[in-house]
């Protein structure tokens, strides 16, 4: 008798509180790398691509969180005009998908932005504020109950989600190398205190692209913000979020979404606190938003994003990766996590935030200390009124000489704990599945 062909792409567990792939769990370590599309569209730097991937599975990595859209008159720009493809472009998120599925790896799409990087939301309003020959605005809320902006992004997910890979011949929706489509990266509606304009189009555009696709899971991409249906939760919140247009439990309620996501940004949300107390509001969001996905929700949590800067960031990664090991443990509705962010060794680490699996090439670490000089500038310009006679950069350049070399042992050093980190969380996430698949049941 001839066995069943394992199931190749991943799936809810029958209690809503898991991932599985061919009926055993699936909890992972994943990582955010968001370029990976720009950058596999110009042949001369798919060499990054395959690095990020190789280094990923080799540290034990299994899902990897990318962009797959770029609107506009950015740089390699997938859709440069309302309905218009770049080839090239869409070449190069073939790679992407083809080196992944190659190498065992799953994909998570972001599929638009609510900020204005990569073109997103904000392009969408600006061509259909050309269309109407109304004037140009930047307002990324109106998006959601824009006619002609709707009409535009339901193109581009039919035209995405039939797309035939050139590589492998396989239509993007019958591709297992996608773990799920994100609806947005971060959406939110600033100035609607009713949450009904995101409600509305997570509800249909969900509804629609699962229309489309009934292969791969879907999510929101939300950050989590807690809002009107869980209002014990709401001082849980690292501010005041109700103009923010989200609801964690109502955003995610949708038949259509399969799974909830939150993101996990201390050190941005509460910048005046102390690293203690960033600890345990992360500490607190983790827990509330699992709750709820235990108890309201019933659908698996990921935490798309989080991140630290390089002091502290080990120990900051430690307690988050025991916090997600010890819901799954439990049995709890999460299913792993996607640290943000990692890149080759010949990409800069522009936001601060980058993990680098094999250290970075000479070029990039001088330019890595200037960015750090710059970030550091920056921050003390906002408290340093006396000294606005001399940019905080020259101020900055000048502490540094002499210490250059210092600094990069530092960042070498808490890059490394970090990788050290991360694999020890993928070996422990891959013992989880070991142990799920033999019994078939946690």
């Amino acid at each position: 008798m001839q066995c069943p062909a394992p199931e190749q792409f991943v799936r809810v567990s029958a209690d809503k509180r898991r991932f599985e792939l061919d009926g055993a769990p699936f909890f992972f370590t994943g990582c955010n790398s968001y370029y990976l599309m720009t950058r596999a569209a110009e042949p001369t730097l798919r060499q990054q691509v395959l690095d990020v991937l190789d280094d990923a599975k080799a540290a034990g990595v299994r899902v990897v969180r990318t962009w797959a859209f770029n609107d506009g008159q950015e740089w390699n720009a997938l859709q440069p005009a309302p309905g218009q493809f770049d080839e090239r472009v869409f070449s190069g998120l073939d790679f992407v998908l083809a080196e992944a599925g190659r190498r065992g790896l799953k994909l998570i799409l972001a599929l638009t932005n609510y900020w204005t990087p990569f073109g997103g939301m904000t392009q969408y309003v600006k061509w259909s504020c050309e269309r109407r020959g109304s004037a140009s605005t930047d307002r990324a809320q109106a998006f959601y109950a824009d006619r002609h902006c709707q009409d535009i992004f339901q193109n581009f997910l039919v035209t995405i989600t039939s797309r035939t890979n050139t590589f492998t011949g396989v239509p993007y929706r019958d591709d297992p190398a996608i773990l799920a489509w994100s609806l947005a990266n971060e959406p939110r509606c600033e100035g609607d205190f009713s949450g009904s304009s995101l409600q509305e189009w997570i509800d249909t555009t969900a509804e629609f692209l699962k229309s489309l696709d009934s292969n791969h899971l879907v999510t929101v991409g939300s950050e989590g913000f807690l809002g009107s249906s869980t209002p014990d939760l709401l001082p849980d919140n690292p501010y005041d979020t109700m103009n923010q247009g989200c609801d964690f439990l109502r955003n995610h309620h949708s038949p259509s979404v399969d799974f909830a996501t939150i993101h996990l940004w201390p050190d941005s949300w509460l910048k005046n606190a102390d690293d203690e107390r960033r600890f345990q509001f992360a500490r607190r969001w983790i827990n509330c938003h699992v709750d709820v996905c235990n108890q309201l929700l019933r659908k698996p949590l990921v935490l798309t994003e989080f991140g630290w800067k390089v002091d502290g960031r080990a120990a900051y990664f430690d307690k988050v990766y025991n916090q997600i090991v010890d819901h799954a443990k439990a049995g709890h509705a999460i299913s792993g996590s996607c640290f943000w962010m990692t890149a080759a060794s010949s990409y800069p680490d522009y936001d601060g935030m980058t993990v680098y699996f094999r250290p970075p090439t000479p070029e990039v670490e001088a330019q890595n200390v200037e960015l750090r000089a710059q970030a550091t500038a920056a921050g003390q310009e906002q408290c340093a009124s006396d000294e606005s006679q001399q940019s905080g950069l020259d101020r900055v350049q000048v502490r540094l000489q002499g210490k250059v070399s210092s600094l990069v042992e530092h960042v070498r050093g808490g890059n490394k704990n970090v990788v050290e980190v991360i694999q020890h969380n993928a070996k422990v996430m891959q013992d989880l599945n070991a142990q799920g698949k033999d019994c078939k049941v946690m």
